[in-house]
């Protein structure tokens, strides 16, 4: 982000906006995570959503849920829920999992947040393969570790692109724009 754009907190400005037209909207934005893997770091990115809504002082609900979608169901997961982000790898399979879940969102009366969703990868796909057809933000591999790492609980700055991208996604999606 070029400087002056970012508030003296270093949220940017466009969010601010955006969060609160979505609070204006509604008392609390409800959002899933849900991953495709239980080995991916869904906590950590979960809790940044979260810090990061709070920071915009944005009243949310940040739940996490998969991958067995039946057990999010029985758990009331996708109860209350505005935007549905799914968390997957760069892996061969991962886009037959994702057209998986969505399928089965839609033969389950959830067809707006199959239809909408924001695929979070973590790490770039290979350059031969087509990317899915979904709002998709790229997250670097290994952010969750270099977290643990360097001892801050995030590393990067408030102000760098990266880190405002996937709650950028939520909000755009919240406020309409990422919505088809």
């Amino acid at each position: 982000m070029k400087a002056g754009r970012n508030t003296p907190g270093g949220v940017p400005a466009a969010r601010q906006q955006q969060a609160r037209e979505v609070a204006a909207a509604r008392s609390e934005l409800g959002v899933l995570l849900f991953t495709l893997d239980p080995a991916l770091p869904q906590a950590e990115l979960a809790q940044q959503l979260a810090e990061q809504f709070a920071e915009l002082q944005l009243p949310s609900r940040v739940a996490t849920a998969g991958p067995q979608r039946v057990a999010a169901v029985m758990d009331g997961s996708f109860t209350g829920i505005d935007v549905l982000v799914v968390l997957g790898d760069a892996g061969a399979d991962t886009e037959d999992r994702l057209m998986e879940l969505v399928e089965w969102l839609l033969a389950n009366g959830r067809g707006a947040l199959a239809k909408n969703l924001i695929f979070a990868q973590l790490g770039q796909p290979p350059k031969h393969r087509p990317v899915p057809a979904f709002a998709r933000v790229v997250l670097e591999r290994n952010f969750a570790a270099e977290a643990r790492k360097s001892g801050l609980r995030f590393p990067w700055a408030a102000s760098s692109h990266p880190s405002w991208e996937l709650a950028g996604a939520v909000l755009d999606y919240a406020t309409g724009l990422g919505a088809e």
